[in-house]
């Protein structure tokens, strides 16, 4: 009976890594020498979305684009971009059409005003912080073929204000031990989970609110921090990142971000109410000391900053979750990023 069992596992086992070597010669990266292979990006890629169960007027499914140096769209000629946005999931903005999304919007408004010469790339990645940018400015942009932006648009600060996971983020390894998992596709699958995991807990993942049942306060319903450790490297983050994008011939433009979940009103701060965890009040709490940052960064370094936390007022409409901007938001905050650099570009 021993045997028989012991068998039958060796059997399965035996055809469990059959799989996983299949798996990893089909969509590992093993014997590439490209560069762009080393690294967690998705190329080449296109997919099927819809966006019907996260807002109203969603034009049903499109086709989400990744081109052959990871930039969302199609950028064949990446020597002709003008302006390279880096950011987290608002800024790659999965669930919105292309021609919807905040850089479609910025660079319409370029060419609606006689500069069709100004190309706006988009080179979000979801989940990504300061960590994630600064390796993408290292070990990213550097291999794309005549990437020579004059701007480098930086839409940073609510990734950081979740604690930042250097393996997760990572786009290079140089240890044996983390060159085998960026090569392996399982690790890199396990990798993609694991970030899923840690935006879920601090609800930076996408879901639809149901704008009938919201409720505000204007009570925390957490003790406030006494400060966050984080903040300091945050800062030297924006400065490598100043540093990097000078070296690549471009200007770094930081812009602040704001959140669905709160709102000024009557002036008054009011907050989205939660079932647990952390609610709106708290969670402007917790980003506005990094958009503080951001703008003593470029304040005491003379880098510019476009503080759109601040200046945009968004209304009811604008965000499909805690996070995300609809097609309506999103055109806001690409006539608003126009109304700010038409006359530097």
């Amino acid at each position: 009976m021993f045997k028989r069992v012991f068998k039958v596992v060796a059997i399965n086992l035996a055809l469990l890594l059959v799989l996983v070597a299949a798996a990893e010669l089909l969509f590992g990266t093993w014997f590439s020498d490209d560069p762009l292979d080393q690294l967690w990006l998705p190329r080449d890629s296109k997919v099927l979305v819809s966006a019907k169960a996260l807002y109203q007027d969603a034009d049903g499914e499109f086709v989400y684009r990744r081109d052959k140096w990871g930039l969302r769209g199609d950028h064949a000629d990446p020597s002709r971009i003008t302006i390279l946005t880096i950011g987290g999931s608002t800024t790659n903005q999965l669930y919105l059409p292309e021609e919807s999304t905040w850089q479609q919007v910025l660079e319409r408004q370029f060419h609606d005003n006689g500069r069709s010469d100004v190309v706006v790339a988009n080179a979000g990645v979801d989940g990504q912080s300061t960590v994630g940018h600064l390796q993408a400015l290292r070990d990213w942009f550097p291999h794309v073929p005549g990437l020579k932006p004059r701007f480098v648009l930086a839409y940073v600060g609510v990734n950081d204000t979740r604690g930042v996971d250097y393996w997760t983020e990572s786009l290079r390894n140089h240890a044996f031990h983390r060159i085998v998992k960026q090569k392996s596709a399982i690790f890199r699958l396990s990798r993609l989970v694991s970030g899923m995991i840690v935006a879920k807990r601090a609800k930076l993942t996408h879901r639809a609110l149901d704008r009938g049942a919201i409720k505000w306060t204007e009570t925390g319903a957490q003790v406030l921090p006494a400060s966050d450790s984080n903040i300091e490297h945050y800062k030297q983050r924006l400065k490598l990142m100043a540093d990097e994008i000078h070296a690549m011939g471009a200007v770094p433009v930081f812009v602040t971000q704001p959140r669905g979940d709160y709102k000024i009103s009557g002036g008054k701060l009011l907050g989205m109410v939660t079932d647990n965890g952390p609610n709106g009040i708290d969670q402007y709490n917790a980003l506005a000391p990094y958009n503080a940052a951001t703008r003593q960064v470029c304040r005491e370094n003379g880098l510019l900053c476009l503080d759109l936390a601040k200046e945009l007022t968004f209304a009811d409409g604008d965000f499909y979750d805690y996070l995300h901007n609809t097609p309506q938001g999103a055109e806001k905050i690409g006539r608003w990023l126009y109304s700010k650099l038409a006359g530097l570009v």
